[in-house]
């Protein structure tokens, strides 16, 4: 068996980054979490915290390069460049030739190795794609020689795209912009020049997190969304706006109106606003587990 880790990225120690460790850690993952500094987790079983000062080679030069082309903060959108140049490191440092990696506000109620040997093993890199037909990396897997692309990757797009970028930005109106979403969906298929926040005919990324597995499981890209790029309403959802999640033996459902049958969550991503839910969430799912 190849065991994968975990690896998170985020600078803090909030309520909901302790629930999302604790939640992994009960199925045996081996986690990294690079953060502010060492050992900030040790009170975690299976966890490993480490500073991202000690990998970051790669985000200091890209800071020169960075130019900000979004409604969202300059700090947000940075970090979420920069933590995947981190991520990299670390995984060369410390000759990692795989790992899932996600954001810090996800529950995960497997052991991702045991996924990634029986169903994910044959695929180089993983992302998710949204009903929007974006891609996202808040759950991704990926190898090293592919993460190591994407790295280069963005150092090419922000040395050669910046006057394709500005031309667009000059009648780009709406909220949002150039983030890590954008270079992720760019390098997934493949193109170097930009024109624009999606392809013409928005072409579908087969490696998809979010394709439900043997008709039986699936990532959640995020609670609040009805489905992916192929199938944008998938889900029966509640009326708070997420989907509406039933769990059996610990193990979140959503009933697929498609297949006509309940669909488990390999894990659920607690997003934005829905960040405040993640501790009742977790409480449910070990009240009964």
């Amino acid at each position: 068996m190849n065991e994968i880790p975990i690896i998170i990225f985020h600078l803090g120690n909030q309520e909901y980054v302790n629930i999302a460790l604790k939640q992994a850690s009960k199925y045996n993952n081996n986690i990294i979490m690079i953060n502010d500094y060492d050992d900030m987790f040790n009170d975690i079983s299976g966890v490993k915290c480490v500073s991202y000062k000690k990998y970051n080679t790669y985000s200091d030069k890209f800071i020169a390069l960075y130019k900000h082309f979004s409604t969202n903060s300059y700090q947000i959108e940075f970090l979420c460049i920069i933590r995947w140049m981190c991520v990299y490191e670390y995984m060369k440092q410390h000759n990692i030739c795989r790992a899932f990696i996600c954001d810090s506000d996800v529950l995960i109620y497997d052991n991702i190795s045991d996924i990634n040997n029986k169903y994910l093993y044959k695929y180089n890199f993983m992302l998710c794609s949204s009903p929007s037909k974006n891609l996202t990396g808040g759950q991704s897997i990926w190898n090293f020689e592919d993460l190591q692309k994407f790295i280069i990757f963005i150092f090419k797009f922000y040395n050669t795209q910046i006057s394709n970028i500005e031309e667009w930005s000059n009648t780009y109106s709406e909220c949002g912009g150039i983030c890590d979403m954008t270079l992720l969906y760019y390098f997934a298929h493949n193109k170097e020049k930009f024109i624009g926040l999606r392809l013409p005919n928005y072409p579908e990324f087969k490696s998809d997190l979010t394709q439900i597995f043997n008709n039986e499981f699936t990532f959640d890209l995020h609670l609040a969304s009805e489905g992916n790029h192929s199938y944008p309403n998938d889900y029966e959802m509640a009326d708070t706006g997420n989907k509406k999640i039933k769990y059996i033996d610990g193990k979140p459902y959503c009933f697929c109106k498609r297949l006509n049958k309940y669909i488990r969550f390999i894990l659920l991503h607690f997003q934005g606003r829905n960040k405040v839910y993640i501790k009742k969430y977790y409480e449910a799912g070990n009240l009964i587990s």
